[in-house]
């Protein structure tokens, strides 16, 4: 018998569920479709698992059905069994290893599109960069201010029971040195590299091939939110992940995603550390 959940886990898990299948279906439909389309190749690289793959594409297609899997099965697997029980920092220090662990997916992701030859990339002066850095992080920065404003975030912690500070975010806030040192490194330089390779270099590219770059901006934003399991992040988390789209999109360039993504965990970590905020 599985333990009576919390309302909140249960509504995490079905948006990681419906988020899962929507990627698959973004997919798999625009697969089924793409033979009978008459459209030339947007700047695409290649789907392959490796610079100068010879594997058919079904390997590919094999593989990106492995992913979602594996991504969604990670995600709903300990949260299920936490049970909305409290992280202790032996399970902190868990995860973090399980995303060491899970470098061995992301880094190759990183160097195949950082190699790929017919990415033609738009000239991008450091100046724009820095524009385009700072105007990202402002558009994440105002809808998260609306939806607190707005009450929305206490109303839904109030019905659903979601804790208002994820666990992790206690522990680094009380939790001892050794614990605090490697959850900044994780989230301010890991979890930045490691979730853009994973989800704008890698599956973002797979849905844009055959479904274009709506529904892959889409899809894929929303199943970046729900593998975090934190309902009350799971409308910011989604936004998060539609302009980290749309940034890599308009530049081409994955490093400045992850640059963005760095620097809103380590702003978000400066202030879990540094302001007096209510539990």
């Amino acid at each position: 018998m599985s333990p009576q959940l919390p309302l909140y886990i249960e509504i995490d898990l079905a948006l990681l569920l419906m988020s899962t299948l929507l990627c698959v279906f973004t997919w798999v439909a625009g697969l089924c479709v793409s033979p009978f389309k008459r459209t030339k190749e947007l700047n695409l690289p290649p789907v392959t698992l490796y610079s100068s793959s010879s594997f058919p594409i079904w390997v590919d297609q094999l593989y990106t059905m492995a992913f979602l899997a594996f991504f969604a099965w990670q995600s709903g697997y300990a949260h299920f069994f936490s049970a909305g029980e409290k992280a202790s920092p032996e399970n902190v220090e868990y995860g973090v290893s399980m995303v060491l662990n899970n470098l061995l997916i992301y880094v190759p992701m990183l160097l195949r599109y950082a190699l790929l030859p017919r990415w033609e990339k738009p000239q991008f002066s450091f100046g724009k960069a820095v524009l385009t850095i700072l105007g990202a992080l402002f558009s994440i920065y105002m809808v998260t201010g609306i939806l607190e404003l707005s009450g929305l975030f206490r109303a839904l912690a109030e019905k659903t029971g979601a804790p208002q500070m994820q666990d992790v975010l206690e522990i680094l806030r009380h939790g001892d040195t050794h614990t605090r040192i490697c959850l900044i490194i994780s989230a301010v330089i890991i979890a930045p590299i490691c979730e853009e390779c994973c989800f704008r270099g890698f599956l973002y590219n797979v849905l844009k091939r055959y479904s274009g770059v709506f529904a892959a901006t889409v899809a894929s934003g929303l199943l970046f939110s729900a593998v975090h399991t934190a309902l009350l992040q799971f409308i910011p988390l989604a936004v998060f992940g539609w302009v980290m789209c749309i940034v890599y999109e308009q530049t081409r360039r994955l490093w400045i995603p992850i640059t963005i993504h760095m620097i809103f965990n380590a702003i978000s970590t400066a202030v879990v550390l540094l302001v007096p905020l209510p539990v």
